[in-house]
């Protein structure tokens, strides 16, 4: 994925409602992307679709020089010719995955985020504390995030802090910083340890020390969790599109599957609106994808603007926000 200029010119979400469709190692917790914002107007898909067809600069943005970091690259992908019918289908289907896990991702960061704010107001020294993660829980309406550290003997992950999360807001926590620390479940156990198997990978993020680590629920008790680990933001208004990763770690613990979801690092400028006016699209190439994929939506989210993503080739436009994807005919 590369940058380009911006060519023309996130919404709050239920972690809870998101996961039940379908469903961190750092010393100090590094605070998570900002919470997503509603978007508006422009930030619309149908809104952002109609401009970007009713205005002529709406071509493919010019690459974009190469930026001075590079992450891991990906293998080429084998190409398939399908028909019309099935390939609309399989876009469709693609599209509506792409949206879920990357919505899902979105209320993640927010819950972490919200979470993370309570924790270090309620707990002075997180390392002495003994916090070496986070995971973020649904149940019910709520999102529990929790803040863990190691077992005794090593037993499965204690808690150390939990706080309830409901409409974005707090609603209860626990704190055990002295005693008995309750073990966690089976379930988030799994989530534990999924997210400590991918402390040993060789990755690393573009821009800061640390990576966002934002682990998946499973979609059952014994299905395999996807752990995604995000480079951080560096700069107010600057986004990393690179080295971000996504694995896949099987019910035993193993890693199963791993890759980068960018072949290249770099920055999305995202200036902020100016009063009374709507985000702009910003534009971003996918030298890699031959359809926008969650990090876009996850990037329109925390970003805070609708994206143009140039991706495939022959290369094609799509307008991607919080609500979805479309093509865009040129």
């Amino acid at each position: 994925m590369r940058l380009t200029p911006a060519l023309l010119g996130p919404a709050v979400l239920s972690l809870a409602a998101i996961a039940a469709a379908q469903a961190p190692r750092h010393r100090q917790p590094t605070p998570p992307p900002a919470p997503p914002a509603q978007q508006q107007g422009l930030s619309g898909l149908e809104d952002t679709v109609n401009q970007l067809q009713d205005t002529p600069a709406a071509e493919a943005p010019a690459a974009a020089p190469a930026p001075a970091q590079a992450a891991p690259a990906r293998p080429a992908r084998p190409r398939t010719i399908v028909p019309l019918s099935q390939q609309a289908e399989e876009e469709h289907a693609a599209f509506a995955r792409a949206v879920q896990r990357g919505r899902l991702l979105g209320a993640i960061a927010q819950a972490g985020q919200i979470g993370t704010q309570d924790m270090l107001a309620h707990v002075s020294n997180p390392d002495e504390a003994g916090i070496t993660g986070w995971i973020a829980v649904p149940e019910a309406n709520a999102v529990t995030v929790i803040f863990y550290g190691p077992g005794a003997n090593g037993g499965p992950p204690v808690s150390v802090y939990r706080v309830s999360i409901v409409g974005g807001r707090v609603t209860g926590r626990q704190t055990f910083l002295t005693g008995t620390r309750p073990p966690l479940g089976p379930h988030e156990a799994r989530m534990a340890a999924a997210r400590a198997a991918t402390d040993a990978l060789d990755h690393h993020p573009c821009g800061g020390d640390e990576f966002n680590v934002f682990v998946v629920p499973p979609a059952a008790p014994d299905a395999p969790i996807d752990v995604y680990q995000l480079s951080p933001q560096t700069a107010r208004g600057s986004f990393p599109l690179g080295g971000h990763f996504k694995s896949t770690i099987a019910p035993d613990g193993h890693v199963v599957s791993s890759s980068a979801l960018a072949g290249t690092c770099g920055t999305l400028a995202a200036p902020a609106a100016a009063a009374g006016q709507e985000p702009r699209p910003l534009s971003v190439t996918d030298a890699d994808d031959p359809l926008p994929t969650e990090l876009h939506v996850f990037l329109s989210i925390w970003s805070r603007h609708p994206l143009v993503v140039a991706a495939g080739e022959p290369r094609r436009m799509f307008a991607v926000t919080g609500e979805g994807i479309a093509p865009v005919r040129q």
